[in-house]
């Protein structure tokens, strides 16, 4: 057992050491890429969901300064002073499925996931003050990698297959509150809570004994969001203004680690170390935000510019500084007549883009990513309304053989909106 352990330990330090260079993989390593996300989820709390309103799914995901009698929003809740004019509750649930392709040299898989996408209930409390509670998706961890080869500081070579699944969600309280006829103001209180669970597998050259590392991470924290809202009104149209700003919360929980052997020749398994220790490692950047609309009855046109400092946040098992980021959001809207007898002609029609670039550099190399979106908005005879959107994604990039992901994502998403204790008018 003693030999067990003192080899464990070199074990454990070869995958700190391949974990600050996992992506990049030679063509000839990578065995494939099946989970179900991103490779760049290894790092951190995995990939962020971008934030979105029902609207702007198919807007370019450009939510900030969206203010709309019609939708709510999400991203910030201050702007939501003009929904209730005829509704004085909405509820709003969304689903997706997203299929992406990995590339990496001349190696290429596919992989699926899917799940909810949003989950929201807002209702007007007086003239000036409504409410939000909801939950979404906040990151996804899916990752499925074997990189052969693997150089460590002992005589040989490993092969190691990466695994990683799980990822939190945020459940949230938000309020915006009108101050005056066109200023509102906002805040969101969320709760952070979720799973990540990642694994390695690790087999030597040198022996027929396998290595299992698992860390299964659960985290539970809070943060508050403050967002503005401030609307230009004008006879046939109006400018809306939107901003929203997070500090830097720094987010813990508990690790349970564990390293177990394994027997290839008789199959048995003994477990080396086992410890559940507290941790705080993972931290999420201070975030700004700005949008703008121009709005009139038949065209929304909205940007977005957002920026998250990530150079003060250190990740867990990524050595190189980390990048500031900035996304930029477009999206368009037309309804050509909501009045109108023509069915067609109701429904809401929207494109979109966005860009972002990457937070990480792999070898000296950085990328971003870059969005295309388009949707429809379907009313219903009972005033609730159907909304599909569609999303093209690529991320990454093929530089160095570093892997590049292409992703679809259709999303739909059902907005329920009625008014409460309204007597029905019989003739």
């Amino acid at each position: 057992m003693t030999r067990m352990i003192d080899h464990s330990r070199g074990i454990t330090y070869c995958i700190r050491g391949v974990l600050g260079g996992i992506l990049l993989f030679l063509s000839s390593q990578v065995s494939g890429q099946n989970g179900a996300g991103s490779v760049y989820s290894i790092f951190g709390v995995g990939e962020l969901t971008p934030a979105s309103s029902v609207q702007s799914r198919g807007m370019g995901f450009a939510s900030i300064g969206l203010s709309s009698p019609y939708y709510l929003n999400t991203v910030n809740p201050a702007a939501n002073d003009l929904v209730g004019n005829y509704f004085n509750h909405i509820g709003n649930v969304g689903f997706y499925y997203a299929a992406t392709q990995y590339e990496s040299g001349d190696a290429t898989e596919s992989a699926g996931h899917g799940g909810l996408s949003s989950l929201s209930f807002w209702f007007k409390i007086n003239e000036r003050w409504n409410s939000m509670v909801g939950l979404n998706p906040y990151s996804n961890v899916g990752y499925n990698i074997n990189e052969t080869d693997v150089n460590s500081f002992q005589e040989g070579t490993y092969d190691v297959l990466y695994k990683g699944s799980g990822g939190l969600n945020e459940f949230y309280f938000s309020n915006g509150v009108s101050l005056f006829s066109n200023l509102s103001v906002g805040l969101k209180l969320a709760f952070i809570f979720g799973n990540i669970d990642q694994t390695e597998y690790v087999t030597s050259d040198q022996n027929i004994q396998q290595f299992y590392i698992q860390n299964s991470v659960n985290i539970k924290d809070l943060y508050a969001e403050y967002s503005l809202n401030y609307r230009f009104q004008r006879e046939k149209y109006y400018i809306n203004l939107g901003a929203v700003y997070k500090q830097a919360n720094l987010m813990s929980g508990s690790t349970l680690s564990q390293i177990s052997a394994t027997d290839l020749s008789d199959g048995t398994s003994d477990v080396i170390l086992e410890e559940e220790l507290y941790t705080d490692d993972y931290m999420l950047p201070q975030k700004f935000g700005l949008g703008l609309s121009l709005n009139t009855d038949k065209l929304v046109l909205a940007a977005d510019v957002e920026y998250n400092q990530w150079s003060q946040v250190r990740l867990d098992g990524y050595d190189s500084d980390l990048n500031d980021t900035w996304r930029y959001a477009v999206g368009m809207e037309v309804t050509p007549d909501r009045s109108s007898y023509n069915y067609m002609s109701r429904m809401s029609y929207r494109v979109g883009g966005y860009y972002e670039n990457s937070y990480l550099t792999i070898e000296g190399v950085s990328f971003g990513k870059v969005g295309v979106t388009g949707g429809v908005s379907m009313p219903l005879r009972s005033g609730s309304v159907v909304n599909i959107a569609y999303l093209r994604k690529f991320n990454g990039t093929r530089e160095n053989n570093l892997i590049y992901e292409s992703t679809h994502e259709v999303s739909v998403n059902f907005s329920l909106r009625n008014k409460w204790f309204k007597k029905r008018q019989y003739q």
